[in-house]
């Protein structure tokens, strides 16, 4: 039996043609796929990114919001408590004396009926003379220009309001008063000392105590 030898048949110029149209066209499916299926990714990371965006802005809401409230409601307490300190105030004698029992105990908030007055007097570092009432604890102090800028009743920075100047003197002479109690009590006293700060107008040291009285302005002797 006699085999023949095959020969492989050489691919002709037009089937190569053919071939490499087919896998050119293959390839053009499999990268438009690829980046279709790139396209629906970056999709859903937009989403989820714009998802995470919406709840951090949802939250950063809720967060101001929730201050603003926590804000008003401090505003609320300090003006209520500011209240009850201005009744307790012009309630109290600020004497000493007076009788308390068991059943009422007024006297030790609303002050007595003595000629001595129930406060005390300290000397701060400045030189400036502090009273609080040991019966109500009001303070006494020298005031001080910015706490009387206001606008619509309130106390605002100076920049922001008007000076009253009738409320300013009126202080002033309450102060006076309350330094001018009569009391057997000692007045105490802090280490003494000269405050002074550089003036450019004059190129000088001047006197500095007013700055000292405004730092401290908000500040009692309770």
């Amino acid at each position: 039996m006699k085999i023949e030898e095959t020969k492989p048949t050489s691919e002709s110029f037009d089937d190569k043609l053919k071939r490499l149209a087919v896998e050119e066209a293959e390839l053009r499916v499999k990268a438009l796929k690829e980046e279709a299926e790139a396209r629906v990714e970056e999709r859903e990371v937009r989403k989820h990114q714009l998802k995470d965006l919406k709840s951090n802005i949802a939250d950063r809401d809720l967060k101001d919001k929730q201050a603003q409230l926590d804000r008003e409601q401090q505003g609320k307490t300090f003006r209520a408590q500011d209240a009850t300190d201005n009744f307790n105030w012009k309630t109290c004698t600020h004497k000493k004396g007076g009788m308390a029992h068991a059943r009422d105990v007024r006297v030790l908030t609303t002050g007595g009926n003595s000629n001595q007055y129930s406060v005390f007097k300290h000397q701060m570092l400045n030189g400036d003379i502090w009273v609080r009432c040991s019966r109500c604890s009001r303070t006494w102090a020298p005031p001080v220009e910015k706490n009387f800028y206001f606008r619509d009743g309130i106390v605002v920075a100076r920049q922001d309001g008007v000076f009253d100047t009738a409320k300013f003197e009126a202080a002033k002479l309450e102060y006076l008063r309350a330094v001018n109690f009569e009391t057997n009590n000692s007045t105490s006293s802090s280490v003494q000392c000269r405050l002074s700060k550089y003036d450019p107008a004059s190129k000088r040291m001047v006197d500095a105590a007013d700055v000292y009285r405004e730092n401290i302005a908000s500040t009692n002797l309770r």
